[in-house]
């Protein structure tokens, strides 16, 4: 039996017609009645049956498509698999972080592992959350540093929870919002630098609102990219936005200033995610056990 076959066949239960799967996969309809012809002859059982132009499963038909799935599930996380151990043998850990993430946890991680650590490389994305989750499922990633709200529900990721990352609302210096008193209605009516919508900071100022019985706000200006490389807009203009309390205190927090609202409102928890029953190198579970050392009490 060949795993070639089974994919093919996998196609065909799914659009009933053997000219549409010669279409799928590039094969001729000769090609694809042949295939089926050799399964059905292994298995010594027919798997279909011809209606009109189509083709129907028999009872044989459909245990061989849910097999086929478990077959194709397996090989690909036997592919993820030798992917990680090869990665592992390179002395090379894979690893993912959100943006908001990246200068204010992992960058001063992997700049002490690493003077410390002479042959261990890294291979490092960048991506919201849902990004990291398919590279880590696809084998792609180790390890991935995100914000959760709860433990993670998909069966085939596990995470730690290590720390949390406080926000404050900051503006520049001099902003009409500074010396008021906290008001959410006054927050809510003003011009909003923000990320994306689903993004984990978007989630949290929509909460915030939310908890105080009012819509989210409207962004004047929406980005993809990480908010601390937007910031001199907000040095520049009237703009508000959310940094985590240590971004404040870098460069990029230069001439901007808190706004006077409860920062235990805009706390969102670290987790560090990885495959389930997946091979992590001796080098992947040490750089795993720094993170949380590190970042624990955050």
């Amino acid at each position: 039996m060949r795993i070639e076959d089974l994919r093919v066949f996998s196609v065909l239960a799914q659009t009933r017609n053997l000219h549409r799967v010669a279409q799928k996969t590039g094969l001729t309809q000769s090609a694809v009645s042949k295939i089926l012809q050799r399964l059905e002859a292994e298995f010594d059982t027919r798997l279909v049956d011809r209606q009109g132009r189509g083709v129907e499963l028999t009872a044989a038909g459909r245990v061989l498509v849910e097999r086929a799935a478990e077959v194709g599930a397996s090989v690909a996380q036997t592919y993820a698999e030798m992917a990680a151990a090869k990665s592992a043998s390179a002395g090379r850990i894979r690893i993912g972080v959100v943006p908001a993430l990246l200068e204010s946890a992992l960058l001063p991680v992997l700049a002490r592992y690493t003077a410390r650590e002479s042959a261990v490389s890294f291979q490092l994305s960048v991506q919201v959350s849902a990004l990291l989750f398919d590279e880590l499922k696809d084998g792609q990633l180790d390890l991935a540093l995100c914000f959760m709200p709860d433990m993670i529900a998909d069966e085939e990721l596990q995470s730690d929870e290590i720390g949390s990352q406080r926000y404050r609302i900051v503006a520049r210096q001099g902003h009409p919002l500074a010396h008021l008193p906290a008001d959410p209605r006054m927050l809510h009516a003003a011009k909003w630098l923000l990320p994306m919508p689903g993004h984990g900071l978007r989630q949290i100022v929509d909460r915030y609102f939310d908890d105080h019985g009012l819509a989210p706000p409207q962004a004047v200006i929406e980005t993809d990219a990480a908010i601390s490389l937007l910031t001199s807009l907000l040095r520049n203009s009237d703009l508000i936005t959310m940094l985590t309390e240590q971004m404040l205190q870098t460069w990029a927090g230069r001439d901007l200033a808190a706004l006077p609202y409860e920062t235990a409102q805009f706390e969102s928890r670290i987790r560090l995610v990885y495959k389930r029953k997946t091979y992590l190198s001796p080098a992947v579970q040490q750089f795993r056990s720094t993170l949380h050392e590190a970042l624990t009490g955050l």
